[in-house]
């Protein structure tokens, strides 16, 4: 049995969700600064995050242009897999290139809970080769935390990586 008043509130959803799209694609096709503002939001409070992202992930054309961020947000335990999600439309050939010196940065100062982050989100990308070596490095690390974060890689995605390339790819 339908209660009218649900139906007239799941009808206001409906619209809610229409005119949200409208207005996505309004600001996608206007807007004159689209990058910076987007890259803005996703350093601004959880609204401006949680609106960024969901526009990323339906219109991800500006994904590459705010890469920092967005790997940023991975890390969170807010917004991992809504980060992880648009960084995935990128495609390989362009996110692979800028995610390595990226990755590589962090891994200096990460923690063991970065080091785990960053690994979801390399297995998330099927970025393989760049987990392998994040797994390489996080093996021989002082913390001990960090390399069973190595073991704990290497059993869930080991099966994944490609097995070492005879000459040297990008490293992070």
């Amino acid at each position: 049995m339908n209660d009218r008043g649900d139906q007239d509130l799941w009808d206001a959803v409906v619209a809610a969700e229409k005119e949200l799209v409208r207005r996505r694609a309004d600001f996608y096709r206007n807007a004159k600064g689209r990058s910076e503002v987007v890259k803005a939001a996703l350093s601004g409070d959880a609204w401006q995050q949680g609106s960024a992202l969901g526009f990323l992930d339906s219109l991800s054309e500006d994904a590459p242009d705010v890469l920092p961020q967005l790997v940023g947000l991975s890390m969170s335990h807010r917004w991992a897999l809504q980060a992880r999600r648009v960084v995935h439309r990128i495609p390989p050939d362009r996110l692979w290139p800028m995610l390595t010196p990226m990755v590589s940065g962090l891994l200096k100062t990460a923690d063991a809970d970065d080091h785990l982050r960053l690994a979801e989100l390399l297995a998330h990308v099927g970025a393989w080769p760049l987990l392998r070596q994040l797994a390489d490095r996080a093996v021989t690390h002082d913390d001990p935390e960090i390399r069973e974060v190595a073991e704990d890689v290497t059993r869930r995605y080991g099966r994944f990586w490609p097995p070492p390339p005879a000459t040297s790819g990008p490293e992070l």
